[in-house]
């Protein structure tokens, strides 16, 4: 298969920074797994032992481009100094998974101020939810299950209200 056919079948979904970079980041992953070139990120910078230099070159080469193939143009710029496909990584996890305090407190406002509005698609809510969940995991910042199941059903319009109350006083 090539790349563009394993592109195509991920869904060609380039980063444009307005998306969720965890969910790229893990499709990209996949996609250098199926190339056989997820090597280059796990190895980081030093080559394994049983690959020449040019082996490995061109191993991390073809994993830089499949990287930057995926990418939209203002966010290539950022990294098209880089060489490598643990500097590319690097750099877009630290631009874009940043564990400052500003970025935690952009997740936990926008997980505290999660409300599905009444008439909205309920699946769409509980992705985004999850999303938002996903992306503070990333940063190191985690939740018990009860807690995640108490802010869920509080982010819930009146219209659920009954079964907001079976869920946390039923039988």
């Amino acid at each position: 298969m090539t790349i563009n056919a394993s592109i195509a079948t991920v869904g060609q979904v380039k980063f444009d920074e307005t998306g969720n970079f965890g969910l790229w980041q893990r499709r990209v992953k996949d996609l250098l797994v199926q190339q056989g070139l997820v090597k280059a990120l796990y190895r980081k910078i030093k080559k394994p032992e049983k690959m020449t230099d040019d082996e490995w070159e061109e191993l991390d080469m073809k994993a830089v481009s499949t990287i930057r193939l995926l990418l939209v143009d203002e966010v290539m710029y950022d990294v098209m100094e880089e060489n490598s496909t643990a500097g590319i990584w690097l750099n877009l996890e630290k631009r874009y998974m940043s564990k400052s305090l500003t970025n935690k407190l952009h997740l936990k406002q926008k997980l505290y101020g999660l409300k599905m509005t009444e008439g909205a698609d309920l699946r769409q809510h509980i992705n985004t939810f999850k999303q938002i969940i996903s992306d503070m995991l990333r940063i190191d910042i985690k939740f018990e299950n009860e807690d995640k199941a108490m802010m869920l059903l509080t982010s819930l319009p009146a219209s659920y209200e009954h079964l907001v109350t079976t869920l946390l006083y039923g039988k």
